[in-house]
């Protein structure tokens, strides 16, 4: 017969051996909505587009799509309204309230808000014409980030419903607006025009006191640059070592939008040979992006991308200083 102190012996390896057997299972990729595996039914492939990990890792496009009409009709009916109760869900992750990434991602979540909107929103209510509103700004915002005028015939449609819609809107919503149309005219080259609507976006969102302004007023600089044809110098570093300070100050050095900023300086500070200090960003970025984010973030990719390339650089010029980063892959894992 065991002693108890024998069947506690026992009981104690088996839990040791009933532990190392679970680490040792790997579970294959699921989506945290329908729990499905691999691809959904139309074959598109699981995504991880935010900040989760583990079981909310991954998500099919299909099923945030559902769950964010479902979460829609949710607070559209509500009796304490909020657009960003009905429209949350197409850009923010629910579970770690990150944006989306990826551009591909975005656009194809802002076309299904606009979608939703005009399917099953349009019972001819204020407030179903403002959300109307709000879809097509987002959904042009989205275009905007678009390569090589991708967006640019279906931009020029939202363009026009827009102006259409323009009387009937509240000046915080028409800063928006005209802050949408200066970004899509500036990734389509019409830089004047461009300008226009970015000025006017900026006089209001300065008369209602909404601290949007300030990231007008780069996107305006950004602007001036390009028209008067000034490569990444003193003005353009200065530009957007600005915008970063000012997202580090408002956001945090965790999100996204601080490491973007962030990553944007650093190529700036690499195009006018700052070298140093550039690597030196992009490091400490890389290292937060990597704890926060996790490896395969966009953030992560964007930063390590940058870092290499300017390693790259050095390890062919042997007169530049010595860069302690020479073996990306080994400083990555060892942080």
């Amino acid at each position: 017969m065991a002693t108890s102190s024998t069947s506690s012996t026992a009981l104690s390896s088996s839990s040791k051996l009933q532990r190392t057997d679970t680490t040792d299972v790997i579970k294959p990729e699921s989506c945290w909505l329908c729990l499905g595996e691999g691809s959904d039914a139309s074959g598109n492939p699981l995504i991880r587009n935010c900040s989760c990990r583990g079981t909310f890792e991954y998500a099919h496009i299909s099923c945030i799509v559902h769950y964010a009409e479902e979460k829609g009709h949710q607070g559209y009916g509500s009796s304490n309204f909020n657009s960003s109760n009905v429209c949350r869900y197409f850009k923010f992750c629910p579970n770690c309230n990150e944006e989306y990434q990826h551009n591909d991602v975005q656009c194809d979540l802002s076309k299904a808000m606009v979608s939703f909107v005009e399917r099953k929103l349009h019972d001819g209510t204020p407030r179903a014409s403002y959300l109307r509103i709000v879809a097509l700004v987002d959904r042009l915002f989205a275009l905007s980030a678009l390569t090589n005028n991708a967006g640019a015939s279906e931009g020029q449609v939202i363009c026009s419903k827009l102006m259409f819609l323009m009387d009937g809107m509240d000046s915080v919503m028409k800063a928006r607006t005209y802050y949408a149309l200066g970004c899509f005219h500036g990734s389509s080259c019409s830089l004047k025009k461009a300008k226009a609507y970015l000025e006017m976006a900026r006089s209001l969102f300065q008369d209602a006191g909404d601290d949007t302004d300030s990231s007008v007023r780069h996107d305006i600089a950004d602007i001036e640059i390009k028209l008067n044809g000034i490569n990444a110098s003193s003005s353009d570093v200065d530009s957007l070592r600005r915008r970063y300070e000012e997202t580090l100050a408002k956001r945090g050095r965790e999100t996204t939008l601080t490491i973007d900023a962030g990553v944007a300086l650093a190529k700036a500070l690499h195009g006018s040979d700052r070298n140093i200090e550039a690597e030196k960003l992009l490091a400490n970025l890389l290292a937060t992006s990597r704890r926060v984010h996790g490896q395969d973030h966009h953030c992560t990719k964007s930063a390590a991308t940058a870092l290499q390339g300017l390693t790259n650089e050095f390890l062919k010029d042997p007169g530049s200083t010595d860069s302690k980063f020479g073996d990306i892959d080994g400083w990555f894992r060892s942080i």
